[in-house]
């Protein structure tokens, strides 16, 4: 069965709260983790009427400093936030981390009989924060997210990133964010990949207020700056960049910044203009792939189009070639294709990888989650190595 439904609204943001807000997560800790955890934040601590001296005995309630961590203040350390934050990500039920997998020989090494998973998060994060920081940019770059395409200008090489490099890039968005009043917190991870270069963006967002249960029970409420985690990557193969953020200045911010820290130039990076839906008039013709091949099967989930009369509609729920065909079957020839999502299934992948492509914004997601992606989509028409959109720029 096909429906036809109208565009979906854009995804509110969420605001989350660090897990070692919560008493019993706190309670999970040893006292010897969370005054590891919390001691070099000892000064704050006692300037706020919690001093940390005493919590080493399990005798001594955890209130008071569960209090001020969960009311933070302007004077609340940039650094206690996102250790608190790390620790939130990569420990507890809903962290997908397994550091024994990858990491076995750190985990003997720091890890006591007596210590819990949390316990053991918290030495990873004191005593190899690179492996805790690895761990967040992997799952952070893995999460689906609208990227806006960019290609490089003929004759401008990448630069790869180092220090200097990357310290240009936050010297260059840091006035943005903290105009915008979006605080002047930036953090840029550069991780290198087998197909080229991914970069992770936390920064903080606008200020939101939000209702909570304090302990005795009585509402209240609290001020906090929610964090926003965008991505960049830069692939080797076909001199592109794909970007995240959301609204278009910011998205210039990134494209001016990306493009001087590692081009050398702020006008080095133009719509890429390298994606087509044109292949889906074809049919289902277009997706059949052999189950031989890396993809294996190619479907298409979802179509969103123009009518002759200028509505847009989404179509899908079912098999869309056949709904279209259902309805109008010169729709296909008549209405501009807008976006399309697309699920692949890739030999020894578990789950389908979604790809969406929107041509006229130069918006894709999902290509950076497979390296076979890109070729098969280049192979079907999806994509192409034109660089028609220099002309424009720079007519």
């Amino acid at each position: 069965m096909v429906f036809i439904i109208t565009l979906s609204q854009h995804d509110m943001p969420t605001i989350r709260h660090p897990r070692i807000v919560r008493p019993d997560v706190l309670s999970g800790l040893k006292r010897t983790s969370i005054l590891a955890l919390l001691s070099p934040f000892a000064d704050y601590f006692a300037a706020r009427g919690a001093p940390l001296d005493e919590i080493g005995d399990d005798n001594v309630p955890l209130n008071d400093v569960v209090s001020v961590i969960a009311s933070p203040v302007e004077s609340s350390p940039p650094d206690l936030v996102e250790r608190l934050e790390l620790l939130d990500l990569i420990s507890g039920t809903q962290s997908t981390i397994n550091f024994e997998d990858g990491y076995g020989k750190l985990v003997d090494k720091l890890r006591e009989a007596s210590d819990s998973p949390d316990d053991l998060a918290v030495k990873i994060l004191i005593h190899a924060p690179d492996v805790a920081w690895r761990e967040f940019d992997r799952q952070a770059l893995q999460a689906r997210r609208s990227l806006v395409a960019l290609s490089v200008r003929p004759g401008l090489k990448f630069l790869p990133p180092n220090a200097r490099r990357i310290d240009q890039f936050r010297d260059l968005v840091i006035p943005w964010f903290t105009a915008n009043a979006r605080s002047g917190i930036c953090h840029v991870h550069a991780r290198e990949e087998s197909s080229g270069v991914s970069f992770v963006i936390r920064h903080g967002d606008l200020l939101k207020r939000i209702g909570v249960y304090e302990e005795d029970g009585k509402s209240g409420s609290r001020i906090l700056r929610p964090e926003r985690v965008d991505v960049a990557h830069y692939r080797h193969l076909t001199g592109e960049w794909q970007i995240s953020g959301i609204g278009t200045r910011l998205q210039e911010l990134y494209r001016q910044a990306f493009g001087t820290a590692f081009h050398g130039s702020a006008n080095a990076l133009v719509h890429s203009k390298r994606y087509s839906l044109e292949p889906l008039r074809e049919g289902p013709s277009c997706l059949k792939c052999n189950l031989t091949s890396r993809i294996q099967v190619a479907e298409l989930v979802s179509l969103k189009i123009e009518l002759p009369s200028g509505n847009h509609v989404t179509i899908g729920g079912g098999d869309v070639f056949k709904g279209i065909r259902e309805m109008n079957p010169m729709l296909l020839q008549t209405a501009t294709l807008l976006e399309a999502r697309i699920n692949l299934k890739i030999a020894n992948r578990r789950r389908l990888v979604p790809v969406i492509l929107n041509p006229q914004c130069d918006k894709v997601s999902g290509i950076h989650l497979d390296d076979a992606i890109e070729p098969w989509l280049f192979e079907r028409h999806f994509a192409n190595d034109s660089h028609e959109g220099f002309v424009l720029e720079s007519a």
